[in-house]
């Protein structure tokens, strides 16, 4: 079965993103995976031209991309990379093929794609901000649907893996993603309709997933050119970057059975911006736990197969 996908990045800052957009192609050149597009909840014109570096790169240059331009402000940013889609060869031609120079608005795209499919048919795989999340469900009736954005994302999308949640006791970080999209965190959650599964990656269970520099260039060694090999040759290494984000696509890709799970139950958005989880067997939510070292070893195998 294909799975219809569309992915949600605050793309522009952590290599993961990059990675999880890389295995999307690799998985629709092998036909497991319609890219039906991505939205680049993370604003400026930059980030959004990285992802169409890495559709053309993959031979998807037609993929469309959404750019966040209501979102959050001035953002942290661990990697700085984005300005890699305007790098040139000595010779002054550009290192990228590109195909898209202008972008629209992320909920227009949202609204475009969505209206185009079929019924609970689209899982959105939220690996940034809630900002673009937040635009497609406050979103009005347009030349694309005479329905509201809420009716819409009800009508349509099949279910959601958000990579965040700290769920764990033994969890001592912050909730990047969902603490960044404040008040857009409040409206997703306020909006978001009951009836959507929603699936949790927290952070807790990508943090065995280190990928190193040296293994990474070592992997693309027999590539030229490659955008994310070249991040990692520009740009300094995060040493604590990890590979948070593909676990979404494993998942939607791969399937339940590559994860344990909590029970299902219902998740609750604080006032800090952080998640609470109650187990409740009637409700739509659940989150991936903490992996043996077995599963670790094949989420990593799957990530090196699928990234070219």
């Amino acid at each position: 079965m294909i799975e219809s996908i569309i992915i949600d990045t605050d793309l522009g800052s952590s290599t993961d993103d990059v990675v999880t957009i890389c295995m999307a192609h690799t998985y629709m050149s092998r036909g497991k995976v319609d890219l039906l597009g991505i939205i680049v909840d993370r604003m400026g014109e930059r980030n959004a031209a990285f992802a169409d570096v890495l559709n053309t790169y993959y031979g998807h240059g037609n993929v469309p991309i959404g750019l966040c331009r209501n979102g959050v402000q001035n953002p942290q940013i661990f990697t700085d990379y984005a300005h890699l889609a305007e790098k040139t060869r000595p010779d002054g031609s550009p290192l990228f093929a590109r195909t898209q120079t202008k972008f629209d608005d992320d909920y227009k795209v949202y609204r475009k794609i969505l209206a185009s499919q079929p019924d609970k048919s689209v899982t959105v795989l939220s690996i940034g901000f809630l900002t673009s999340l937040a635009n497609l469900l406050t979103s009005s009736p347009d030349e694309y649907s005479e329905l509201d954005g809420v009716t819409l994302v009800t009508q349509k999308i099949k279910r959601i893996i958000i990579m965040g949640g700290k769920f764990d006791e033994t969890d001592k970080n912050g909730e990047y993603n969902i603490q960044q999209s404040g008040s857009f965190a409040e409206i997703f959650y306020r909006l978001l309709p009951p009836t959507i599964p929603v699936d949790y990656s927290p952070e807790l269970v990508g943090n065995a997933l280190y990928w190193t520099k040296d293994e990474i260039l070592l992997t693309l060694s027999h590539i030229a050119v490659h955008p994310l090999k070249q991040i990692y040759i520009d740009c300094p290494e995060d040493p604590y970057q990890r590979m948070w984000d593909p676990l979404t696509i494993i998942q939607a890709v791969e399937g339940d059975d590559y994860f344990s799970w909590s029970p299902q139950g219902t998740v609750t958005l604080q006032k800090d911006f952080t998640l609470t989880f109650s187990a409740c067997r009637s409700e739509n939510s659940r989150y991936q736990k903490r992996g043996t070292e077995e599963q670790q070893m094949a989420w990593m195998s799957m990530i090196r197969k699928y990234i070219v």
